[in-house]
Parts: structure tokens; sequence; C-alpha cells
């Protein structure tokens, strides 16, 4: 069973396995593995500061594993304050199973209740098809989109598609 719930500091390095094993991947996120020099420490704080600054930061488990996350991040800056970003992310092996809806569901439940909030965003890469169409299941809009965003190894490129959930 999938259960969500708001992350705390010793879930830091959960966490990051799942973002390590995300990039690893090459196909969804920007950094490579290269790139990604996240300590435990590093991420901790992280998740303090997007508390501090009105986000959260949400995880998904299952029999007490952390198989996924998602960090929403709201703008300290008074005209941008309407809004924050996210980021998710959820581990291969329970992926198209509803854990991603579920954190996302529970985001929305949750920026429902936050005085000032209106305006949920977020950024996919067009070769993610799969979370475009989880997103869109779950009610966000391509607002725009950054035209070959990322460039992949093989050449190939992706858009970065802008959408956004209002409350």
């Amino acid at each position: 069973m999938i259960t969500v719930r708001q992350a705390h500091l010793h879930d830091a390095e959960a966490i990051l396995r799942v973002r390590r094993e995300l990039i690893e991947e090459e196909m969804f996120l920007i950094s490579t593995v290269e790139e990604f020099h996240v300590t435990k420490e590093e991420q901790e704080k992280s998740l303090e500061q997007t508390k501090k600054q009105g986000g959260v930061t949400l995880v998904a488990e299952t029999d007490g594993e952390v198989i996924g996350f998602l960090s929403f991040k709201r703008s300290p800056m008074k005209r941008l304050s309407h809004a924050g970003f996210f980021g998710m992310g959820l581990t291969k092996s329970i992926r198209n199973q509803g854990a991603g809806k579920m954190l996302i569901h529970e985001m929305q439940q949750w920026g429902s209740k936050q005085e000032g909030l209106e305006k949920i965003c977020l950024g996919v890469l067009s070769s993610n098809e799969r979370a475009v169409h989880v997103y869109q299941k779950m009610g966000f809009v391509e607002e725009g989109r950054e035209r070959n965003f990322l460039k992949f190894a093989d050449g190939s490129y992706a858009d970065n598609m802008l959408m956004a959930f209002f409350l």
C-alpha cells in the first residue's frame, strides 16, 4: 500500500536516493550523473528552506520505504507569492501504480489551504509523455514551451513544457 506524508529531515537520504536513480536514467532530469553532487546535509537544508518559505515536501512510501517525493517551493517575492513551482520523482519500480497522482493530489489539497496561493506551476520535459499525461489528468494546462531546452547525449532534444494548475 502506498501512503503519502510530509517529509521530515530524516527522509533526506531517501529523497537523494530517488533523485540519483532518476538522474541515472538520463531521461527526466536536467542534471547528469557527473554534475549531481548534493549531499545529505544539503538536502536537509533544502527541506528546511522549502518549509520556511511556505512550501512543502511530500514523500510517498510503501512498507516504510520512500519511493517518491514532491517538493513545492513558493516564491518569497511579494509579487510572485501567489504562485509556486514543484518537482517530483518516483522510483522506476513504483511508476504506473498511482503514487504520482497521490503526491499531486496531496499537494493540491495542501495548496488549497494556503493563504494567498493561487497557482501551482511546473516544468516537464516533452519527452516524458507519461508525466505530461498524469499532469493533464490532474488538471494542469500547458502555458508555454521552451523549445529544444534539453539536449541529450544522442543529439536529440526535448522541450520544457510549462504547465500550471489554478487553485
